[in-house]
């Protein structure tokens, strides 16, 4: 029998294979996240450092987020009412839609999950797909709407909130939150914790980058004034301009402009709408493209999301500014984009991060969370100065199914609009689809029935406020169900929907509730 010493299974001089720095290239949020990130989870002996250039501006123009941020959050130490006092923040129980389905509709993507079940195999909706075709429902009998089931969406309506309670079995708990802020007041609160925490701050403007002939890894970037920042591993937070991942490494770019065809979007901050704080966003379709709302303390950041293909930037910025429900406090900016994302998000000793990987447009405020994702598989993956292959392959594989699954999110929106009143909508209406959001609708026409994977971000809550709130109704439902009385489904979806109105009522308002837990301060970070 052959020996083997336990000698030859160990790394040869392991020491000399650690990474020794980090270089995060570029800053705003995605660059200050992933500096508190690294420098929270990695070991003391790894240097992380950030270079960034005051003269190039950041696009951040307010941020919605979901509700993953607070584990982002929690991991990295910070204190919520000052992270929110000093960002100007708010928080989050949704979206809520306008006139996607047809003009006049209106639906909330509540977080969270319905208010209780009726039982343990067949989900909620199967028995309130059943309660619709009940005779009382036909005669005109009031009848709850699918939204109407979750705390949430009661709580939005009266402009309520409050923390739910770890109890999540309990009807009053079963909603979750995420926040609102101003992306510039965040990126400078993450830099004095990350500073806090020994990350290094350079500034300087790239001019350009240096490979290893022979690996070809990027060994240093070179600034505008000759200086040269070595590292043994990469974060590319450089924004569109993808300086390591695009433009040195020449990542291809996979194009999505085909299923999403939105590539601007003018942003214009307003004064804060009289009235409660609305602990939603807001996403208003118009006959091209869309608006978000986003409730700050100090004031609501407002966009408009179109395609220059159906759409002049003049008539854009007419429909937004027509369309405020405030007075505008600057002139709106312009934001051009593509919607795709490089291939592979790990090439090399290069990570790109935020828009040097990729972009979604902003309709269901996943941006901060592909960072955030992205930075926790880092450090799940976290290589040595070998750029382990297997760690890049499976961190790449999981990326790409995240943002597919995403992707795909984002396309049912458009394309199952009913709306005919204007060739963009009847171009998203009619367009081809991926094979994988052709087969997750027609599993769900037939019977009601989710089929995503287990591991996506948005589960059966999100998909059924989506597609229910855009009229895409089952065929039939759950073969465990349609024997039931739906006179008796009916009355159960009733009391629920009474139970959510009763929980929601309790919560104290969201102004009164960010009055006492985190006013902003200091008054004079706020930005116009």
């Amino acid at each position: 029998m052959t020996q083997f010493s336990p000698d030859e299974y160990l790394p040869q001089d392991p020491v000399a294979q650690r990474v020794r720095k980090v270089l995060v290239v570029g800053g705003g949020s995605s660059g200050w996240m992933a500096a508190t990130m690294l420098a929270t989870a990695l070991s003391k002996d790894i240097e992380v450092e950030l270079v960034e250039s005051d003269a190039i501006g950041i696009v951040g123009v307010g941020e919605a987020t979901i509700p993953p941020m607070q584990l982002f959050n929690r991991f990295v130490k910070l204190d919520e009412r000052a992270f929110l006092s000093e960002t100007q923040g708010t928080f989050k129980l949704g979206i809520e839609f306008h006139n996607w389905g047809r003009k006049g509709d209106q639906y909330l993507h509540q977080f969270g999950a319905v208010g209780r079940e009726m039982d343990a195999l067949v989900k909620l909706h199967h028995w309130w797909l059943l309660g619709r075709s009940a005779q009382s429902v036909r005669d005109g009998t009031n009848y709850p709407e699918w939204q109407d089931l979750f705390v949430a969406r009661a709580a939005a309506r009266a402009d309520r909130f409050a923390p739910s309670k770890p109890q999540k079995d309990k009807l009053a708990n079963r909603y979750s939150h995420a926040y609102h802020f101003d992306a510039h007041l965040y990126a400078r609160h993450l830099r004095k914790v990350a500073e806090s925490r020994g990350v290094h701050r350079v500034e300087g403007r790239i001019t350009g980058a240096e490979r290893d002939g022979e690996s070809g890894f990027v060994s240093a970037v070179v600034l505008e004034d000759g200086r040269r920042l070595e590292a043994d591993f990469f974060i590319d937070c450089s924004g569109f301009r993808s300086l390591l991942l695009g433009s040195e490494l020449e990542e291809p770019w996979d194009d999505w402009s085909r299923y999403i065809p939105s590539d601007r979007a003018l942003a214009v901050p307003t004064r804060r709408a009289e009235g409660g704080l609305k602990p939603y966003t807001q996403g208003i379709a118009h006959n091209v493209g869309w608006q978000w709302r986003i409730p700050l303390q100090h004031r609501t950041g407002n966009g408009h999301v179109f395609a220059s293909a159906f759409s002049s930037e003049s008539e854009a910025e007419e429909r937004l500014l027509a369309t405020l429900d405030a007075q505008a406090l600057d002139t709106p900016r312009l934001i051009s984009f593509s919607t795709g994302r490089r291939k592979r998000a790990w090439v090399k000793n290069v990570v790109g991060l935020g828009l040097s990987a990729g972009f979604l447009e902003p309709l269901e405020s996943t941006s901060i969370h592909f960072v955030q994702s992205a930075l926790e598989r880092l450090v799940d993956y976290f290589p040595t100065r070998a750029m382990d292959p297997a760690l890049q392959d499976a961190f790449n594989r999981r990326t790409e199914g995240e943002w597919l699954g995403v992707r795909d999110f984002i396309i049912a929106h458009y394309h199952l609009s009913e709306r005919e009143d204007s060739e963009f909508w009847r171009y998203t209406r009619n367009m081809e689809i991926p094979d994988s959001l052709k087969n997750t609708l027609a599993v769900w026409r037939a019977r009601g029935i989710l089929d995503v994977d287990g591991g996506h971000l948005f589960q059966l809550g999100s998909w059924s406020s989506m597609l229910i709130g855009q009229r895409c109704m089952p065929g039939g439902v759950h073969a465990l169900a349609d024997r039931a009385d739906p006179e008796f489904a009916a009355a159960e979806m009733r009391k629920i929907a009474a139970e959510c109105r009763a929980a929601a009522s309790l919560l104290p308002t969201h102004a009164d509730f960010i009055a006492n837990y985190c006013p902003a301060s200091p008054p004079e970070v706020v930005r116009a």
